[in-house]
């Protein structure tokens, strides 16, 4: 979970939600778990933002951060978010404030989502904990059965270091529409146009997804056009920081 630049959207409800859970998924990577009400629905691929009340720990910063859901829709009267631990007051606060602590969640908000139509493809390109969105969408996915065809390239530096890989494995498994493309970049290098296209097929009737920071993001678009597909098949969500 990064903190996200978005498009401004209009005022949306705030809701107090206690903290349920919160456990690794990585190295470094910390996933949190809050209890929502029946009243809280979004779709995959949205995000809300958090704010701590009496956060222990208190820097510069604002108070709040902007994340990205990763749990699915279909997971009923849960809201999950996860985040590197960057040591800054926020997720040191995060990471701290005993369970069942209540937070301000705002939204959901942004359109970042699969697209409707089944005939067309699905690539989709993460970087790190740029999969957060991405593991709502696939798992949502999964869940209701959709006849999309959906890869997902993504890239780590090692195993130990991908967030919620396991769980990729496992809807690859179970889900015979979901195609899972690992790069880790410590053994095999960064991803290149000629992973993509092997790892994608036919790259023709597909939208192409793209989760990271800003420099994976912007390299994965200019891949994407030396590949000679248009901007108007490719969708971006970019995280700006820790």
């Amino acid at each position: 979970m990064w903190e996200i630049t978005f498009l401004p959207s209009s005022k949306m409800p705030d809701y107090d939600f206690p903290l349920k859970d919160r456990f690794e998924v990585a190295e470094g990577t910390m996933a949190f778990v809050f209890e929502t009400s029946s009243d809280f629905t979004f779709r995959a691929g949205q995000y809300v933002e958090v704010f701590l009340k009496n956060a222990p720990y208190k820097d510069e910063k604002k108070d709040h951060r902007d994340f990205s859901i990763t749990s699915s829709p279909q997971d009923k009267g849960i809201l999950m978010v996860a985040t590197r631990m960057t040591g800054s007051a926020f997720k040191r606060s995060f990471a701290e404030v005993p369970i069942g602590t209540i937070s301000k969640i705002e939204g959901p908000f942004g359109d970042f989502g699969l697209h409707e139509n089944p005939n067309r493809k699905a690539v989709l390109i993460a970087g790190g904990i740029g999969i957060t969105p991405l593991r709502s969408i696939i798992k949502d996915a999964t869940e209701r059965k959709l006849p999309h065809k959906i890869t997902l390239i993504y890239s780590n530096r090692n195993k130990e270091g991908a967030p919620f890989l396991k769980d990729l494995e496992g809807w690859e498994r179970e889900n015979p529409n979901f195609k899972l493309c690992p790069r880790m970049t410590d053994k095999e290098g960064h991803v290149d146009a000629d992973f993509i296209k092997k790892s994608s097929g036919d790259l023709a009737n597909t939208t192409f997804y793209m989760v990271g920071p800003l420099g994976m993001v912007a390299a994965m678009a200019k891949l994407l056009e030396e590949l000679k597909i248009s901007r108007d098949d490719m969708r971006f969500e970019e995280f700006s920081g820790y």
